[in-house]
């Protein structure tokens, strides 16, 4: 009785053994299929890196500007009001105005004691209208130098040649914030190719602005 109980055990173990070696081969089995499968997945959704776009063709480099609206070789036309700034800070609208670049007859009836031009000189007169836009009081003969650049490009002031034009801007007192000015600017300058000389306008601190002779 012992023996058949022993036998049956052990026939019933080596079921169970082969039982599990089936179970882990089968096993075996799907593991492998699904890791194969999965890579397969991967390398087949995996994006396929493009090649870089060859460099467009650079785009033909615009043709440079013409010199800015107030340089010698591009000046602001008769008119034109120009905000002044002084050490980058605004302090006044300057316009110059229409210009009389012979202004011999009007200096003489001015003042019988001004001096004729010197030879080869003429008397160039501009309106000049300001305005005071800073923060406190400004005063144009102080602020502002008024110069004619011939067309030689030698550089000509008021205080050049010392005369009495009629209602000189120098005249013109303080200024508070947003008060105006008008006056005339007087300056001695050569007559060769006067027409294509340049007024000028700078403040202390600051660029020159060109204006056209005329």
């Amino acid at each position: 009785m012992l023996q058949k109980r022993a036998r049956t055990t052990a026939i019933a173990g080596l079921v169970i053994s082969v039982v599990a070696i089936i179970l882990s081969v089968i096993m075996a089995v799907v593991y492998i299929a699904g890791f194969a499968a999965a890579v397969a997945d991967s390398v087949s959704t995996k994006p396929v890196a493009e090649a870089p776009a060859a460099d467009a063709p650079a785009a033909d480099a615009p043709a440079a500007d013409s010199a800015a609206v107030g340089t010698r070789e591009n000046p602001a036309p008769l008119g034109t009001t120009v905000v002044v700034k002084n050490a980058g800070v605004p302090a006044w609208e300057v316009t110059l105005n229409a210009s009389t670049l012979d202004a011999n007859a009007a200096m003489a009836a001015e003042n019988q004691f001004n001096d004729a031009p010197a030879a080869g000189s003429q008397w160039a007169m501009v309106p000049v209208t300001v305005k005071y836009v800073g923060t406190e009081t400004g005063n144009p003969a102080f602020d502002l130098t008024f110069s004619f650049v011939s067309a030689a490009g030698t550089t000509h002031q008021v205080f050049d040649h010392i005369a009495m034009g009629p209602n000189e801007l120098s005249a013109t007192n303080d200024l508070y914030p947003g008060a105006t000015a008008t006056g005339n600017v007087v300056i001695e300058v050569p007559s060769a190719d006067v027409a294509i000389g340049t007024w000028t306008v700078k403040p202390i601190f600051g660029e020159d602005f060109f204006y056209a002779a005329q």
